[in-house]
Order: C-alpha cells, then structure tokens, then sequence
C-alpha cells in the first residue's frame, strides 16, 4: 500500500507544479488555488480506484460522511503551505495519511521542489528518499521551535505569542515556515525539535505526525489523549519525552482547554 500511495504523489506532483494557476481566497489570509483542487480531485480518483472501499478526507472538497468509519480512509492535504505556493518559496508539499480503523497507518509527505519524500508505515520507521530516519537528541536549551500564530483566527494569537515568548527564552531559535506536514517531517528527520500551533486539521497532520512518531517523537493535543481526526485541534510535538511534557506544560498554561469548537 504504501509504495503505491508513493507512485500516486509523485503523479498528483506534476499537477502541482506543472503550467499556470489562479488563486482566490477562502478566508482573511486562506488561500486557495485551482492547483489545490485539481490535485485533490486527483488524489481521490487514484486513491478510490487503488483501494476498493476507502474514505476520503480532503481540505478543499466536501467528504463523505461515513469516510471515517470506514476501516480505511485517506487523510489529504493537496497542497499544505498554500501561500508559500503563490509566492514561488518552494516550501509547499502534498500530503496523504492512509488511516486504517482511525488510526495513522501509512503517511507520506512529498515536496517535489526539493524531491524529499518522508514516509511511513505504522510500526516500521520512517524514512527520507528511502534512508531511514531518526529525530534529534538535541536538549532543550539547544532546540529549534516551529510555530505559528493562528493566522486564520487572529484572536488566539496572543496566546500563541505568549508561548512563542517564553519557549524562545529557554531554546536556541525559532522557525515559521506556514507548513505543518513539511515542520513535523523536518522534526523526525532531526532538522527541529519543538513544535506548537493552536488550530489544525487532521489533514495538516495526520501524514507527517506518523512520519514524526516512526521516527521516536512525541505527538499529542489538550482535552483529548492523543490527536483526533474528526475537528480542529491544538498540536503539540517534540522530540523527546522531556521537550514534549515541557511544551505541553508552556501551551497549558495560557490554553488549558481547546478554545473553540470549529
């Protein structure tokens, strides 16, 4: 399944890079291009043909209802990092959790600018380009933080300031690169060690949160006991158990509970 996930990105990758788009705006600073939804739609042809049977969670188009009761469901973010796309950053990537019984069981987070594609498979380690890896051993005082500041609803940012502040103070740097699938999978490749954001989907982290965890980090939210993949959540992420329970205690302190419902 998983070498097959892999030809299916690499397809839906020419879509993403090849010829002109257009862009249009969901929201105050979401972003959305026909590029977005042409691969998509193509990550969920391919995956529904290769799979009989499979549920489809997608960020652009309606899903099915039942596409998470499913025993297999296909978790996708056509293009995490949106406005970077639109900005020629070359740091936007596709991203494809395959759930099964609502679980990670394959991840696969591609960004064909670089060619760097990190997978997973539940209980058999993650890998860059086929080399495994594994996160840093970095202590705190030495980490690197990703973070962001709820650009989507700018009412939870000073909380997320307030965080920033005080983790900047006990770390080496901080990092925001707007992409949530490419930071996780640049943490199980020990590139980070520390990662916070206050509002995310399932399709932002399910791929990469595996990759993260294949590779011997931590990944967690608040109010429930591990990431859920049916709303919105905070995500919380390191690479040590210490840099974990350190990063949850700084995030409880200012968002003790998740502070909406959608």
């Amino acid at each position: 399944m998983l070498n097959t996930v892999v030809e299916i990105v690499k397809k839906a990758a020419a879509i993403m890079t090849g010829g002109e788009y257009t862009v249009s705006e969901k929201g105050d600073a979401n972003f959305v291009t026909d590029k977005d939804v042409a691969v998509e739609r193509f990550l969920r042809e391919e995956l529904t043909a290769c799979f009989d049977g499979i549920g489809f969670v997608g960020e652009e188009e309606d899903f099915a209802a039942d596409a998470l009761s499913r025993e297999y469901t296909a978790v996708v973010d056509p293009i995490d990092g949106t406005m970077n796309f639109t900005r020629d950053m070359n740091l936007s990537v596709i991203s494809v959790a395959i759930l099964k019984n609502g679980k990670p069981h394959i991840g696969v987070v591609y960004n064909p600018f670089t060619n760097e594609m990190f997978t997973a498979q539940r209980g058999k380690g993650a890998f860059l380009n086929g080399k495994r890896i594994r996160v840093s051993d970095r202590a705190l005082k030495s980490a690197c933080f990703f973070t962001a500041w709820s650009t989507y609803k700018k009412d939870l940012a000073k909380a997320c300031f307030n965080i920033s502040e005080e983790v900047y103070y006990d770390t080496c740097d901080i990092r925001r690169l707007g992409v949530c699938a490419l930071e996780l999978s640049y943490m199980a490749a020990g590139r980070g060690e520390l990662y916070f954001e206050i509002r995310l989907f399932p399709w932002d982290f399910a791929a990469a949160g595996l990759i993260l965890t294949e590779a011997g980090g931590y990944i967690g939210t608040i109010d429930f006991d591990d990431p859920i993949y049916t709303r919105p959540q905070p995500i919380i992420a390191a690479n040590s158990k210490e840099n974990f329970d350190y990063l949850m205690a700084k995030v409880k302190k200012y968002v003790p509970h998740i502070p909406y419902e959608e």
